[in-house]
């Protein structure tokens, strides 16, 4: 027989754990989205400079907004896309953290959108929905609570005991 030294439970994670996991996704976003910049579409290494667009400028603001919008897609589609597949963001895994519904089981489709729309609430009112995970009791943002989601720690693997022979 094989005995567990402690009990599984899980442990809602905290502000700075779920912080530096944003920080890594936002990395990994950020070189993705580097190859939509326009920068380096073009060879001329004075497109940006501001005097050289005074006679371009309206041949670069619709590549501009392209490149806008295919980074805002390549986000939703990293955020959405990881939730629903294992809960957990390239960060989140570095973190040892989990997204998963307040009844324990897992994130449906309809809850990432539902979270990731949460994400642009949280940032809109200068970041309060994010400093209310240090606040809330059950360690949620507002995105959590419009999703119905909870973020926790991973368990270590319990330590198990061999039974003695005698």
């Amino acid at each position: 027989m094989i005995h567990l030294k402690s009990p599984l439970a899980l442990e809602f994670a905290g502000f700075w754990r779920r912080f530096g996991a944003f920080i890594i996704d936002n990395i990994i976003i950020s070189i993705i989205s580097s190859a939509f910049v326009p920068v380096h579409w073009f060879e001329i290494p004075v497109f940006w400079n501001i005097d050289s667009l005074s006679g371009i400028w309206w041949l670069a603001a619709p590549v501009i907004a392209f490149s806008n919008v295919l980074s805002l897609l390549a986000m939703v589609a990293y955020f959405v896309f990881f939730w629903y597949w294992r809960g957990q963001t390239p960060g989140m895994m570095i973190a040892q953290i989990k997204v998963i519904r307040v009844d324990a089981s897992g994130v449906s489709l309809g809850n990432s959108i539902i979270r990731f729309l949460g994400l642009i609430v949280s940032t809109l009112p200068l970041g309060l929905g994010f400093f209310w995970i240090a606040c809330d009791r059950r360690k949620q943002g507002w995105h959590d609570k419009m999703a119905d989601t909870v973020v926790v720690k991973l368990p270590k693997p319990p330590e198990v005991t061999a039974p003695q022979a005698t």
